[in-house]
């Protein structure tokens, strides 16, 4: 099991525990509306909606990491062909370097 997970049920249960403890009635208002609830039922919507807003806030992040992963590779496998280009190049370059060379020296061009 996963620490994040295990963390995250042990918060879930002191929330839990908290609203439990404080299920007194109270006023909430908000804009034009005005309502009176449980506290406890206070607690728990905004635990929910606070781990509605990581998970979005995560999935949000996941997806720029992918992109960014895919941007990666296809950089990476541009480096990897033109690795291979630049060393077919260097293999005609020392095969014409290991190749013979013959000089056609006269006589008049020798310098004693």
């Amino acid at each position: 099991m996963s620490w994040r997970f295990v963390l995250s049920l042990i918060f879930a249960l002191v929330v839990a525990l908290f609203a439990i403890q404080n299920a007194a009635s109270v006023d909430i208002t908000f804009i034009i509306w005005h309502v009176s609830i449980s506290q406890a039922l206070v607690i728990i919507i905004s635990a929910i909606f606070g781990a509605i807003i990581v998970l979005l806030l995560s999935i949000i992040k996941h997806l720029q990491l992918n992109s960014v992963i895919r941007n990666n590779k296809k950089i990476i496998s541009n480096l990897e062909d033109e690795n291979a280009s630049l060393k077919s190049k260097i293999k005609q370059l020392e095969s014409k370097l290991e190749e013979p060379t013959v000089v056609d020296v006269s006589e008049e061009e020798k310098v004693f």
